[in-house]
């Protein structure tokens, strides 16, 4: 039986701290890691009007806030 990758299980738990222990002010990435969604996704989200909040600040900074995330969750849950 093969072992999962351990880069693998380190972004796995990584992920799992992030969410119980969210900051309050998030990069995209931290954002992308909560969500479970690359930060891909989040960009194709923040062009086409469709995800959650957002502040830009600058042309070159986004941020998201953990309530703004919480809030797009509970939105669009089955």
């Amino acid at each position: 039986m093969p072992t999962p990758d351990l880069g693998q299980q380190i972004a796995d738990l990584r992920a799992i701290v992030l969410r119980a222990n969210a900051p309050e002010v998030m990069t995209p990435a931290e954002a992308a890691d909560f969500l479970s969604v690359t930060t891909e996704t989040l960009y194709r989200w923040r062009k086409d009007a469709i995800g959650p909040k957002y502040s830009q600040p600058n042309e070159r900074i986004v941020r998201y806030l953990r309530d703004d995330l919480v809030a797009f969750l509970k939105e669009h849950r089955a």
